[in-house]
């Protein structure tokens, strides 16, 4: 395309200016105006808002400014409607030309230099990276929840264990009372065969049980409490048996010294099998025992993870504050930088026919 005849209208703000405060820029265009009266793209600067977009070409007219023909127009209007606030949009309707065919076209490009989308680039990947460090705090927050409800769980289940195992002696107490007389004719007995119990527990390695899953120990539990509370319902009815033919055997007793004496040893033969039931009940007290130190190892260790997780936390929540400082000083040195003035290109008595939006 050939130009003849051009105007000589002086435009000096460039690129960008400021005005009222506010940074004013282009949208990375430079303009010529012909005798026709037509303005044509000259030049595309490199960086600009017009180059990231790749939709105008050099030599397309311009016919119109957010809507306003601008056909006929000084450069001066041009320039006034196309420069605006960094930042802000504006839109081009331009004509072009390819072999004999004319066609329009619009475009919304964003008013801006290059340092400015530069910077609004670097802002967007800083944002991102603020984005990501947050999600990390919730993920963090998150699991320190869970940790307390784990913790609260553990807490009641040791409770229940304890009130089960309190119940289970005061049982054993009224047990023990309503048979004292029994009990104290076997005394003796039993002081051995507590003795015969701590010897074998000297000699018994320590039991060791590695728990799979927890939620599944739990419900074993349950049901073992269960299967111990009709087993002492049992034992319970067993006694109260026992002790019903023990005294008719008594009874029987007083009507002859041979079946006193039957009667004797058949009574010494349940009382040992009594015996040995208590035995079973005190090994099972032992390994429940057992299992609430069990318990209480594993509370520790949930102390100790809920622990670490808040110092992750803080750790995340210095971190988040660090960036926001950065981002502070960013913004700071940002704002306070000089605007960006492209360079004038020199053409042989046509140094202000120019200019760029």
């Amino acid at each position: 395309m050939a130009y003849s005849n051009r105007s000589l209208i002086s435009t000096k703000d460039m690129f960008s200016g400021e005005s009222g405060g506010s940074v004013q820029a282009g949208v990375g265009i430079f303009f010529q105006q012909e005798s026709d009266g037509n303005v044509y793209v000259k030049t595309i600067v490199s960086g600009g808002a017009a180059e990231r977009d790749g939709t105008v070409m050099v030599g397309d007219v311009i016919i119109a400014v957010d809507d306003r023909e601008v056909i006929g127009e000084p450069l001066a209007v041009l320039r006034s409607l196309i420069l605006g606030q960094q930042g802000s949009t504006t839109k081009l309707s331009l004509q072009r030309r390819e072999g004999s065919e004319v066609y329009q076209y619009d475009i919304k490009l964003m008013r801006g230099t290059a340092e400015y989308f530069q910077s609004l680039s670097a802002s967007r990947s800083m944002e991102d990276e603020i984005d990501q460090l947050r999600l990390q705090l919730r993920q963090a927050l998150a699991h320190c929840s869970q940790d307390r409800d784990e913790l609260d769980r553990l807490r009641k289940v040791l409770s229940t264990e304890r009130e089960g195992s309190q119940r289970r002696e005061r049982e054993i107490e009224q047990m023990a009372s309503g048979n004292g007389e029994e009990i104290m004719k076997l005394n003796d007995h039993l002081r051995k065969v507590e003795q015969s119990r701590r010897e074998a527990e000297i000699k018994l390695h320590p039991l060791q049980q590695r728990e799979a899953d927890l939620a599944e120990e739990l419900n074993r539990q349950k049901e073992k409490e269960r299967l111990r509370k009709e087993y002492i319902e049992e034992l319970k009815k067993r006694h109260e048996d026992e002790k019903t033919r023990l005294e008719q055997l008594y009874l029987k007793e007083q009507a002859g010294r041979r079946d006193d004496q039957v009667a004797r040893l058949s009574a010494e033969g349940m009382l040992s099998k009594v015996q040995s039931e208590l035995v079973r009940l005190r090994d099972f007290d032992q390994m429940r025992r057992e299992r609430e130190d069990q318990y209480r190892q594993r509370f520790e260790q949930e102390q100790e993870r809920m622990s670490e997780a808040v110092r992750l936390e803080e750790a995340l929540r210095n971190l988040l504050k660090d960036t926001d400082q950065r981002m502070g000083r960013w913004y700071g040195e940002y704002y306070g930088t000089q605007p960006y003035q492209a360079p004038v290109e020199e053409e042989e008595n046509n140094e202000d026919q120019f200019f760029l939006a």
